[in-house]
């Protein structure tokens, strides 16, 4: 299986509480533009390696890039239980510490629960961040969050689907080897190749006492997660005046027909493109493309 990342560097972030969470950047002096990206729940920020690859190819390295490995993910270290977590509260207030350790302007970026944590650090700090890109949102429309968030209070939707297959997710494998082969074609990794695949296991796995690997994202945590989803996303998304792009497949399970209706009346700031042959796998299914589209609407900054 291949190694690490070839121009990104793992590197260590500490809050304020002295957690320590782990991130991957190509950060340079020369730069003072910032792309921070946000992965989706249950990945970690080497999942986006082949994008990340990309787009610093084709910035020619003028762009500092960030991924952030989000709480109880990828390499992170902070505070993690499951019975703790009651909303994505947390991870915006560890984006918004981490944005605010930076330097420079900031474009924010992520893949669905990561795109929302990323619209809601463009709300707060508006005058810090220059634009928005989200891909694959989870977003549904006013009524049908308001209809999640009654379900969730009144503990009735504990048995969400995507929920309850993240919490019996095999956790322990033999090998890097065997855990590709195991998810190959499967499942969400259906439609992933082999290289998307292997960057999840790499930045998501660890040995254990006894010579295998386990994935460092607990079933447990990425359950919580799901059933935690954010439905208050509207009042930041109102709020926010920069540019803003959405990038989502027709077929999306997460980013409703309702939503869409709803966001292309938000403001003459807000744009979207389609993509007609994907899931809500984007990134891994089209990365050339959207590896463009990132390009093309940033290249005010290159």
């Amino acid at each position: 299986m291949r190694a690490y990342l070839n121009s990104m560097e793992r590197k260590e972030f500490i809050n304020s509480k002295g957690e320590q969470f782990s991130y991957l950047s190509n950060e340079s002096d020369q730069n003072d533009v910032n792309f921070v990206f946000f992965h989706a729940t249950g990945f970690n920020a080497q999942t986006y390696e082949l994008l990340l690859e990309a787009l610093n190819k084709k910035s020619n390295s003028k762009i500092n890039l960030y991924a952030f490995d989000q709480r109880g993910h990828g390499f992170s270290q902070a505070r993690s239980v499951p019975s703790e977590l009651n909303s994505w509260s947390v991870f915006l207030e560890d984006g918004l510490e981490f944005i605010d350790s930076l330097s420079g302007k900031i474009i924010c970026s992520g893949h669905s629960m990561g795109s929302v944590i990323a619209a809601k650090i463009a709300s707060l700090r508006g005058k810090r961040v220059q634009k928005l890109f989200m891909i694959e949102p989870v977003l549904y429309s006013r009524w049908e969050s308001f209809k999640f968030s009654l379900m969730s209070n009144l503990k009735i939707n504990r048995k969400l689907d995507i929920a309850s297959g993240a919490a019996k997710r095999r956790r322990e494998f033999e090998s890097l080897e065997y855990a590709l082969s195991s998810y190959k074609g499967r499942g969400a990794f259906a439609t992933w190749g082999d290289e998307w695949i292997s960057s999840y296991l790499l930045g998501g796995t660890e040995e254990t006492k006894d010579g295998n690997i386990q994935l460092t994202c607990a079933p447990e945590w990425e359950s919580a997660t799901f059933r935690a989803s954010s439905m208050d996303t509207w009042k930041y998304l109102k709020k926010i005046k920069i540019p803003s792009e959405v990038v989502y497949a027709e077929a999306s399970h997460t980013y409703s027909p309702r939503a869409r209706k709803e966001l292309d009346r938000l403001g003459k700031n807000w744009n979207s493109k389609c993509y007609n042959d994907a899931t809500h796998f984007l990134p891994m299914e089209k990365a050339d493309s959207v590896t463009e589209d990132i390009i093309k609407y940033i290249k005010d900054f290159l």
